[in-house]
C-alpha cells in the first residue's frame, strides 16, 4: 500500500472539500472538525503496553540441575545450567509465573510481581537449608546513570549458608548477609578479591577469593549459589549498561524513577498536539475560504 505524507493528506482533503458544493460543504466541515476533537485524546495518549509493561532475568542457582523456563505458560529457556543468566524477557506488567522444570518435573513454580517498567532478577535457588526446596528471589535493577569511571555492584547472598560477611580486598565490605538478600554499591572500575565468610567469622571461607572485574558504565550483578557441604558453590554473573552521569563525585548515583522516559512521552504529547492544532486550524482556514467562494 503507497503510503502518503501527513501534509499530502491534508492538502488532499482541502481539495476535496473545495469541490463541494455550499451545501455539502455546511455539513461536511462541522463534522470533520467533530471527529478531530473526538480523536485528539487518541492522537496524544500514550500507547498502553509501553507504558505497562517490564524486563525480567532469570538466574538459575541451582548447580548440577539443567532446567526449562516459562514465564506465564510460555518456554523462554531450554537446558539452563547453574550458574546461567537469561534474558532479559520482556513481559507485561502484573502478577507473572515462573516455572521451572528438570525432565518435564517442576523444580518450582511462583509467582512474580512485575511493576510497569521495572528491570528485575528472579532468581531460583536454595534456602539456608540445602534439604529444603528451592525458592524464588526477586531484586530490582537500579539503572540510574553513574560516573563514567565508576561501576555499580550488586552482590546477592543466594547460597545454602547462614548469614555471611563479604569481603573485598580482604575487608568486610557487606557485613552479616542473609540468604534472599542483597547490597548495593557503587564504586571505582577495578577488579577485586571477594570472598564470602560467615558473619562475625574470617574462616571458614565458603567461596573464593575470586577476581570480579566491576566494568565502568555497567552494573555487574554477583549471586553466591550453591552449597559448600557439597562442594557446589559457585558466582552467577551478570551485566547491565547503565546511562553517564559525567558527575565528579566519587560514589555518587543520581537517584530518580523514569525522568528520561517522561521527557519523552512529554514530547511525544507535544508534537502530536501541535498536529492536532495545525489540523484544526487548516480545516478553520478551508471553511472560512470556501464560504467565501461559494457567496461569491
Amino acid at each position: 500500500m503507497q503510503r502518503r505524507s501527513v501534509s499530502e493528506q491534508f492538502r488532499a482533503v482541502l481539495v476535496t472539500i473545495s469541490r463541494m458544493p455550499g451545501s455539502a460543504i455546511r455539513t461536511v466541515i462541522p463534522l470533520t472538525l467533530a471527529v478531530t476533537v473526538a480523536g485528539a485524546p487518541a492522537v496524544l495518549a500514550v500507547p498502553a503496553d509501553a507504558a505497562a509493561s517490564g524486563s525480567v532475568y532469570v538466574v538459575q542457582g541451582l548447580p548440577g540441575r539443567s532446567l526449562d523456563i516459562t514465564i506465564d505458560g510460555r518456554t523462554v529457556a531450554t537446558g539452563v545450567q547453574g550458574a546461567e543468566v537469561v534474558g532479559p524477557f520482556g513481559v507485561a506488567s502484573g502478577q507473572r509465573m515462573i516455572t521451572a522444570r528438570q525432565g518435564g518435573k517442576v523444580v518450582i513454580s511462583r509467582q512474580l510481581t512485575v511493576g510497569s517498567g521495572a528491570n528485575l532478577d528472579a532468581v531460583i535457588h536454595q534456602p539456608v537449608s540445602p534439604t529444603g526446596a528451592p525458592v524464588l528471589t526477586s531484586y530490582a535493577n537500579k539503572l540510574n546513570s553513574i560516573p563514567k569511571d565508576k561501576a555499580a555492584l550488586r552482590v546477592a547472598h543466594d547460597a545454602a549458608v547462614g548469614p555471611a560477611d563479604i569481603r573485598v580486598n580482604g575487608k568486610v565490605l557487606f557485613a552479616n548477609v542473609a540468604n534472599g538478600e542483597s547490597l548495593d554499591v557503587v564504586v571505582p572500575a577495578a577488579t577485586y578479591s571477594v570472598e564470602i565468610v560467615p558473619a562475625g567469622a574470617s574462616s571458614p571461607v565458603v567461596l573464593g577469593p575470586l577476581d570480579l572485574p566491576a566494568k565502568a558504565g555497567y552494573l555487574t550483578r554477583v549471586f553466591a549459589i550453591g552449597d559448600p557441604n557439597t562442594k557446589t558453590m559457585k558466582v552467577a554473573l551478570g551485566t547491565i549498561k547503565l546511562p553517564q552521569s559525567g558527575s565528579g563525585k566519587p560514589g555518587e548515583v543520581n537517584t530518580g524513577t523514569g525522568g528520561q522516559a517522561a521527557e519523552l512521552n512529554q514530547a511525544h504529547s507535544s508534537s502530536a498536539g501541535l498536529l492536532v492544532v495545525i489540523v484544526l486550524a487548516g480545516l478553520l482556514a478551508a471553511a472560512v475560504t470556501v464560504r467565501k467562494v461559494a457567496r461569491r
